[in-house]
């Protein structure tokens, strides 16, 4: 007999996915979190749910249609956390894409999302009302469209608070020592010097995926990644709207309210250092305050006026590429396909944890047969208080 049936390492939103559908499905579930929930990459995105209009480019029709299936589920299972905003893109003389093919990307997301990513051109006489402080130099058209966005720490721990509900235990500050497996279970020591049992362990650690792995025997399989650091500044500016352009290095960047200020980024910069210590650096800060000061030059901004940062990593599989060709979509990565007791969690879009953690949970079927089934397309998410 053990203690759990499945014990998930890594409290961000992909391991409490993972615990919300394993719990609800009826398996004794645990999480340990070595810090607190959501404090990684959780808590350090753009705060957006979105298909991922950049990846139509990449031709990843499948991501964008999925993420955009998962949008709406979460709208309608977190009208508290998730909101239907317009974005939009200014197009300039000079910018790299032309309005054509704008128009056409957002005709194919429309499609894509069934309808529900409405779109249209904002009129020139209407500029200067909906994007106040906008440098209208050479600007050519703004387009719009429908897109979501979240508070993501806010989001995973409503996820957590709903796993909790249905009897997983959560236990923040407690980092895995070791594991070992016996052929039967796992045997792990907690740091609190705690010593449990499980039959399924989830690695769900996002950039420190690999380094875990080490205090695991036998060695677990392990995925080849590249980490890619995506960072954001926290302007004193008041944010007109949500706003979709190219970066003055031509990357994807947004700038959106935030706390009542301007959220702008990201970056995507290759990163292979100690994930606990990145940081944005100072080509990425004077990148996205040169961005900023292109597109509001009547608000100029300047280091003082950053007020706080988000930094986050990327977990994406190798490439021959290198990272920026390196796919999106999220790696489930096992000891055994046929009767999984390991299963480490690589990648992913915030948009898209909860159809991945229902393919986790189909995994630890293979292994341990649901006591029953569990639909998260039908249980509501609560902003905890």
């Amino acid at each position: 007999m053990t203690d759990y049936d499945v014990l998930i390492i890594g409290a961000g939103i992909y391991g409490c996915g993972a615990a919300q559908a394993a719990a609800a499905s009826g398996y004794t579930t645990r999480i340990i979190e070595k810090n607190r929930i959501a404090s990684g990459t959780s808590s350090q995105s753009t705060k957006l749910i979105h298909g991922g209009l950049r990846y139509l480019e990449q031709a990843n029709l499948k991501l964008v249609y999925e993420a955009l299936a998962e949008r709406e589920h979460l709208l309608r299972l977190a009208p508290e956390l998730v909101s239907r905003e317009w974005f939009h893109i200014p197009v300039y003389e000079d910018s790299r894409r032309p309005v054509w093919m704008i128009r056409a990307g957002l005709l194919l997301y429309w499609l894509l999302s069934a309808g529900r990513s409405r779109f249209k051109q904002i009129p020139r006489r209407k500029w200067s009302e909906l994007l106040p402080g906008l440098n209208q130099k050479g600007l050519k058209a703004v387009l719009a469209y429908e897109d979501a966005a979240t508070d993501d720490a806010s989001l995973t721990v409503a996820v957590a608070e709903s796993a909790k509900q249905f009897g997983c235990e959560i236990s923040e500050s407690t980092s895995l020592q070791r594991a070992s497996y016996d052929g039967s279970c796992w045997h792990v020591k907690l740091s609190s010097g705690e010593q449990i049992t499980a039959r399924i362990l989830i690695n769900a650690t996002g950039a420190w995926i690999n380094r875990l792995g080490n205090r695991i025997k036998p060695a677990p399989p392990q995925q080849t990644m590249h980490l890619v650091q995506g960072s954001h500044l926290m302007l004193n500016r008041h944010c007109p709207g949500f706003i979709y352009s190219e970066s003055v290095d031509g990357r994807v960047i947004f700038f959106r309210p935030w706390q009542g200020k301007t959220l702008a980024g990201t970056t995507e910069t290759p990163y292979a250092g100690d994930p606990a210590r990145i940081k944005p650096t100072g080509e990425e800060t004077a990148s996205i305050l040169a961005s900023y000061n292109h597109y509001f030059p009547q608000m100029q901004c300047k280091k003082s006026d950053i007020i706080g940062t988000y930094c986050g990593l990327r977990v994406l599989p190798e490439s021959k590429g290198g990272a920026f060709a390196a796919s999106r979509e999220t790696v489930l990565l096992c000891d055994n396909e046929k009767q999984p007791t390991y299963i480490a969690i690589y990648g992913g879009k915030l948009t898209t944890y909860r159809r991945e953690s229902a393919r986790v949970v189909k995994l630890i079927g293979k292994t341990i047969p649901p006591p029953h089934l569990a639909d998260t397309r039908k249980i509501p998410l609560i902003r905890a208080e």
